[in-house]
């Protein structure tokens, strides 16, 4: 049976007790992980987000972000485990090749474990940039006053940034451009998470999700929300 099949026509049982001691493997490299960690975020996002019991105390994520980080995650386990000389070898029959050592196939409890660590991760990184966006949201219809920092009394847009994460105890540099090199990278808009940064040619602001973001506009408008995309994006930053 398809291992995404199987995981997802079991998603409401314990996920432990359901996994133990299976074995997927792929004879193009790389492909059992990939299905594994797809399949998995599949599975624990709709445990997580569709039971009751816990979905009343979460918010839904984007599936899309988390494969992503599961599938970072993953790299990095299995570096670390390779660096070890701890991988476990399992005899998988692949076509053609009967009986051979595939390095590549994997338990779907290990897959499973870095599925849910990378899960949690995600939640928390939420989290921290919802805080972010909360406490940044307070100051929206505050001046706009160019070289300025002042949340209340006026601030520019990267003043506006500066001085919101100085709130979370981030230095960052108060300057639009410089700004693009803080953090590290986000892909695309897609896998921005609340609280990010967006830099743009002469302007920066706060990712507050749905496609929105919270900036010092201009003297205008002062500190207010727009479209992410109303103009060219040049970096997306992460800093929580």
């Amino acid at each position: 049976m398809i291992l995404k099949q199987y995981l997802l026509e079991n998603a409401g049982a314990k996920a432990q007790g359901m996994m133990k001691g299976l074995i997927v493997s792929a004879p193009k490299k790389g492909g059992a992980k990939k299905l594994m960690t797809s399949a998995l975020v599949t599975m624990l996002t709709l445990m997580a987000f569709t039971v009751p019991a816990q979905a009343a105390s979460c918010r839904t994520i984007d599936n899309t972000a988390l494969e992503e980080t599961v599938n970072a995650e993953y790299e990095k386990k299995l570096k670390a485990a390779e660096a070890d000389a701890s991988i476990q070898e399992a005899e998988v029959s692949t076509e053609g090749n009967e009986g051979e050592i595939d390095d590549e196939a994997l338990s779907i409890s290990e897959a499973e474990s870095v599925a849910e660590s990378a899960i949690e991760v995600a939640l928390k990184q939420k989290a921290a940039g919802e805080r972010v966006v909360e406490f940044a949201s307070q100051f929206i219809g505050n001046p706009y006053r160019y070289g300025g920092s002042s949340l209340t009394a006026g601030t520019d847009c990267s003043g506006f940034v500066m001085s919101v994460y100085r709130n979370f105890g981030i230095s960052l540099p108060h300057s639009s451009s410089a700004l693009r090199s803080v953090g590290t990278p986000v892909a695309s808009l897609a896998l921005a998470q609340p609280g990010d940064i967006i830099c743009y040619s002469g302007h920066v602001g706060i990712y507050i999700g749905d496609g929105k973001l919270l900036s010092a506009l201009g003297s205008k408008y002062g500190i207010t929300i727009n479209s992410a995309t109303y103009k060219r994006i040049l970096a997306i930053r992460r800093l929580v």
